[in-house]
């Protein structure tokens, strides 16, 4: 069942990035790729604030749940562990230990491993948090691993037995970040910096999406076409964030993936940058997981 709760934030955002604009018929392949990295389109909306309602759904929250008390956070592509940083202040304020990984995003497996390392050297309860491209890598680390909890999906890709980013992206509408994508020579992708405060998060401060473009980190054209692995949403309770404004994950491909996952739901009038918009809204999600409800 998808439980829908609302909740708000909002500023604006700029910057540049490197590279060559792929040819045409590469860049449908790798847009494919890139996009299934966790950006997509949407519509805009002007809500102001950051309140989450909750509603009770039917997965996760059983009796023997035990509460964790540790996070660890997943960053998607273009970015790095430091965009949690917000939402990591308010979790320590709260007496969370949070540990946000460095993935190399050169491929889903290696990503993934990276992921289960920390897992397995937490060893305790623990929730388990993936941001776009970063959901994804959730699904496979986690899957198998006893003491999680609890997986939140923030605008992310969550991906079923066999599937890959490429193929769900392509079951919905395209977004406009696939026309900002540029390609280096060895066909991983970074956005253009202008369009990444334009599309990526355009409700942040100019310099602060500056920055962003700035420091983003490319993503492997590969990753998109790597069929997932079973995925732990199977088993484990999952709690997910929609971006109604969302311009690199279609808004409605995240609908998708929380409806067949069971999910619990909150819907935010965020940019695909939800985590650095509405880190209360975040840090909120995550602390349910952690309860369990």
């Amino acid at each position: 069942m998808l439980l829908h709760n609302t909740s708000t934030e909002s500023s604006s955002h700029s910057t540049r990035a490197g590279g060559r604009r792929a040819r045409p018929g590469l860049r449908v392949g790798l847009a494919a790729a890139a996009l299934a990295l966790g950006l997509g389109g949407g519509r805009a909306s002007a809500d102001d604030g950051d309140q989450d309602r909750d509603t009770d759904g039917d997965h996760g929250g059983t009796a023997d749940h035990a509460r964790a008390r540790d996070v660890l956070l997943v960053h998607g592509a273009w970015a790095d562990g430091s965009s949690w940083s917000d939402v990591i202040v308010r979790l320590q304020r709260d007496g969370y230990t949070v540990r946000a990984v460095q993935l190399p995003l050169q491929s889903l497996a290696g990503d993934a491993a990276v992921v289960r390392a920390e897992i397995d050297r937490i060893g305790r309860p623990v929730v388990v948090a993936g941001h776009s491209y970063g959901g994804a890598v959730i699904g496979e680390a986690a899957a198998g691993a006893p003491n999680v909890v609890g997986l939140v999906y923030a605008a992310a890709y969550a991906l079923h037995d066999g599937e890959s980013l490429g193929a769900l992206n392509a079951r919905f509408a395209a977004t406009p970040i696939l026309q900002a994508l540029v390609f280096d020579a060895q066909g991983s992708a970074t956005i253009e910096p202008e369009a990444f405060a334009r599309l990526f998060a355009p409700d942040l401060p100019g310099r602060q999406a500056r920055v962003l473009a700035a420091v983003q980190k490319p993503i492997s054209g590969a990753i998109f076409g790597t069929p997932a692995g079973h995925p732990a949403w199977r088993e484990v309770p999952s709690w997910y964030q929609v971006s109604r404004d969302d311009q690199v994950i279609n808004p409605e491909l995240q609908r998708f993936v929380a409806a067949r996952m069971g999910a619990r739901v909150v819907e935010l009038a965020s940019s695909h940058a939800s985590l650095l918009s509405h880190p209360r809204a975040i840090a909120e999600l995550i602390e349910q997981a952690s309860r369990g409800r």
